[in-house]
């Protein structure tokens, strides 16, 4: 079965009203979907991720003028070998964290028509014991509407339609502000279940160990992204001051990266993101180096209904998943979960007995319209 052809197209959901996170406001969240299409006429989807407000067709042309030359042709079942034709692309490059992001979308895309192809749902292709992974809500905006009340209430909702727990946004705002904001999401979803804060990489390293410091009465299950990405000290000191599980890096591609985290003891949970760093294979990767740590993963997870299906799958094969995000604001095509058999329920997402991602798409529909899925 060969590559016949690389195709991918831009979704865009736009919100009724603006809300923001630690850095931006979100009128509108676009997800960059992937095809791969086999000489048999089947075809694979993937997700790229889309992050902040970088414009996606950047990618889009990646793919068009620097993937899809050096892939099609090659056989679809040797998907090790076409990420290492892409990888080959990037090394003199000059740009090759963009070439792996792009390499996440026809990886999984790949993944996927093999499932297709074998009759097989992804988890079990990667050997995995079981058809569920846990997940929490992640969301907890700010807003000229939102009041720790109403923060409260929203994430009340989340753990009431099956999340395990919730994800708010801090750092926003004054360390009085994050205080109460995460003082009424724990009243509002009771002792048990998980709780976590994302401050997007925002503070500095004493900021960050008053925020864990104050929040440490609402026993938080982790602190993401506490300080600069690339103060991997700086998060080690952060861990050590406070005792508070941290999870990161979240963006990152690289796995050397990864393994500077796990050896200066900067993170407990290695964080990543199926559809930025690398697709479903170097996801595996990542997961396994965090075992040879003797640490869980979390996954990072804002993607369209594609990129929630890899990450299931991937999440539901590991051994050291913790769980999964799952966003509350950004749902691009999560409708298509629904009506191909996904279910939400007691903090778990159970995949359906479906071949490769499980999901049942028409990505030639959604190419005729991109706009406001």
């Amino acid at each position: 079965m060969k590559i016949r052809r690389l195709r991918s197209t831009i979704i865009t959901c736009r919100y009724d009203a603006a809300v923001r996170n630690t850095h931006h406001a979100w009128t509108h969240k676009q997800y960059l979907i992937v095809a791969v299409d086999a000489d048999d006429g089947a075809t694979g989807l993937g997700e790229i991720y889309c992050g902040g407000e970088c414009d996606p067709r950047v990618i889009e042309a990646l793919l068009r003028f620097d993937v899809a030359p050096r892939i099609v042709g090659m056989d679809a079942d040797r998907i090790g070998a076409v990420r290492q034709r892409i990888g080959a692309a990037a090394s003199l490059s000059g740009r090759p964290d963009a070439l792996v992001l792009a390499a996440a979308g026809v990886d999984t895309a790949l993944w996927d028509l093999l499932g297709k192809r074998t009759g097989r749902p992804l988890w079990q292709l990667l050997g995995g014991s079981g058809n569920r992974v846990a997940v929490y809500g992640s969301g907890g905006m700010y807003g000229a509407d939102i009041t720790p009340g109403s923060l409260g209430e929203d994430m009340s909702r989340a753990i009431a339609m099956g999340y395990g727990g919730v994800k708010i946004k801090g750092a926003g705002g004054s360390l009085a502000d994050d205080v109460e904001r995460v003082a009424a999401v724990r009243t509002a979803i009771g002792p048990t279940a998980k709780l976590m804060v994302d401050t997007m990489f925002a503070p500095d390293v004493p900021t960050a160990i008053r925020l864990a410091r104050a929040l440490e009465p609402y026993d938080l299950h982790f602190l993401e992204a506490p300080t600069r990405a690339a103060d991997i000290r700086g998060w080690a000191a952060i861990g050590r001051t406070t005792g508070m599980a941290l999870a990161g890096p979240e963006l990152e591609a690289r796995m050397d990266v990864a393994r500077e985290f796990l050896l200066h003891d900067a993170c407990h949970f290695l964080q990543f993101d199926v559809t930025l760093a690398g697709g479903i294979a170097q996801g595996r990767d990542l997961a396994a180096l965090a075992g040879a740590f003797e640490r869980p993963v979390t996954l990072h997870c804002t993607a369209s209904a594609v990129g929630v299906a890899a990450s299931a799958h991937l999440g539901a094969a590991l051994s050291n998943c913790d769980s999964l995000e799952m966003h509350v604001l950004h749902r691009g095509l999560h409708e298509h979960l629904w009506s191909s058999g996904w279910k939400l329920a007691d903090g778990a997402l159970t995949i359906p007995d479906r071949p490769g991602l499980g999901l049942d798409i028409d990505f030639d529909q959604l190419m005729r319209s991109p706009e406001d899925q």
